[in-house]
């Protein structure tokens, strides 16, 4: 089985930042999973759980469609995924829970530079060496 091209289509650019017609080309991999590449200035790649998430997101009530490219294959019989419908969910994990990591960096302590986003020391110079 082979994953499942479409386009994006925008009718209406509701945000002012993609224009309209097509925005974004992706592809539906075999277990409902969507990659999502976006036309223009900022190209972007997003991964998404299922096609449902992408129109929830992007779809703008109606103003943004999905082309299909390719005809939906159907199931493939030789592939024993279970339905998307009887898997449990998938919560994003808590992506704030952690402590803020420390600055690897040896050049830069708050010593030196104070609080982040700070100015730094007079005499010192304005700018960061990064490796």
């Amino acid at each position: 089985m082979s994953p499942r091209r479409f386009r994006l289509i925008r009718h209406h650019d509701v945000s002012g930042v993609s224009g309209t017609g097509p925005v974004a080309e992706g592809v539906q991999f075999t277990d409902g999973a969507v990659a999502l590449r976006w036309y223009g200035d900022y190209p972007t790649t997003t991964v998404w759980d299922g096609i449902e998430s992408v129109v929830a997101i992007h779809g703008h009530g109606g103003a943004t469609e999905v082309e299909w490219i390719d005809p939906d294959p159907g199931p493939d019989p030789d592939l024993k995924l279970p339905p998307r419908e009887v898997l449990p969910p998938r919560p994003w994990p808590d992506l704030h829970s952690a402590t803020e990591p420390q600055d690897p960096d040896p050049l830069h302590s708050d010593r030196e530079l104070g609080s982040y986003g700070g100015a730094p020391p007079a005499g010192s110079s304005s700018y960061r060496v990064f490796r």
